[in-house]
Formats: C-alpha cells, structure tokens, sequence
C-alpha cells in the first residue's frame, strides 16, 4: 500500500511542477516521501551491506554505473538533439531553474534528495514489487513506474532521462541487492550533468 501512496504521490508531485518547477516538486515529494517510509517504520535494513567487502562492492559498482551513465549520455546528447530539437529547448528550461540555485546550495540540496529518491523507489517500491516477482521483472517494473511517475510534469526530456536512468539504478539495485550502488550511480550522474559539465546553457525562466 506504501509503494502505492508513494507512486501515485510521486505523479501528484510532477504534474505541480508545472507551476512550481521540476527541482522543487519533485526533490520535495522524495524527501517527504522518504520521511514517511521511515517514520511508518518501512525498513530497509537490509538493503545496506552487512559487510566491508559488501560495501565496497557497491561503491565499486555505484562508481563504474555512475561514470558509464555519465559517458553514455555526453554521447548520445548531441545525436539525439540533432533528430529532435525539441529536446534543447526542454533541457536549456531544465537546467534554468536549478542555474538559480548557488551551486554550494545546490550541492546541499542534492544529496539529501538523491538519498531519499532512492530509498523511496529502489527501496520501498521495488523491494515491494520483488515480493511478488521476480529480481529482474521487478527491476524493469520499477523502471517503468519511476518513468510514468514523472510524464505528469510534461516534459519529454525528464520523461526519457527517468526511464534510462531508472533501469540502470533498479538494475544495479537488483544485482548488488542493496541501495549503496544506486546511490554512487545517481550521485555520479546528478552532479556530472548538473554541476560539473552541464549538456547545455541554462535558460533562466521569466
């Protein structure tokens, strides 16, 4: 019923973030979110390594996703920019309204919301899906619903970033059995695109 609440919220979310923006919207709703799992006493205890070597393995593979992630979208930005143009447009606004944020700022805000992103669909979500499917069923699953999650908020490039992402954090969630992975992933990517080296020039919004 949580994982429920939580999609359903998550797509609550996005569609206000047409009027409040994609950063405020959705990195709000992770955080409330997250909160109401921990609070209501959703475990996931398990989910985070027993071991040293379990650790390292999921920094390890966190590292190596997050990097191939990072390379694979430089790569297929300009190529797939020049099919759809379209697609500039919706980046240049996207990356508009996180220019307004200091970066220090920004820095602040992301690992709170990255964390608690991840808890909520690779933790809660698709730990409830694998109850009842199998590992890679419900890896692709949670990618799907992660995807049509955000198609409320309107915008094609959100839409496509969420599901290519979100296979490749559900799959690393289902192969290390745990969080630290996805985690390292979505860290790499998130400041790689957003901070570091930005796919385009932000458009400030009116």
């Amino acid at each position: 019923m949580l994982a429920i609440a939580c999609v359903v919220a998550w797509a609550v979310a996005a569609f206000a973030a047409r009027w409040v923006g994609q950063w405020a919207a959705l990195g709000g709703i992770a955080v409330v979110l997250a909160s109401v799992c921990l609070l209501t006493g959703r475990s996931t205890r398990s989910l985070w390594p027993a071991t040293r070597r379990a650790w390292l393995v999921g920094l390890g593979a966190g590292l190596v996703g997050g990097v191939l992630m990072t390379l694979a979208t430089y790569g297929l930005y300009d190529p797939v920019v020049k099919l759809a143009p379209m697609f500039f447009h919706d980046v240049t606004h996207l990356y508009g309204v996180f220019a307004k944020l200091p970066a220090w700022v920004a820095t602040l805000i992301l690992v709170p919301v990255i964390f608690s992103e991840e808890l909520v669909w690779r933790g809660v979500v698709q730990t409830t899906l694998g109850k009842s499917l199998s590992a890679p069923t419900a890896a692709g699953v949670a990618a799907l619903l992660y995807a049509a999650a955000h198609a409320p908020a309107g915008s094609p490039v959100l839409l496509l970033a969420a599901l290519g992402c979100g296979i490749v954090w559900s799959a690393l969630r289902g192969l290390t059995g745990g969080l630290v992975a996805p985690i390292v992933a979505h860290l790499v990517w998130d400041f790689s695109v957003l901070l570091v080296h930005p796919l385009a020039p932000p458009v400030l919004p009116s």
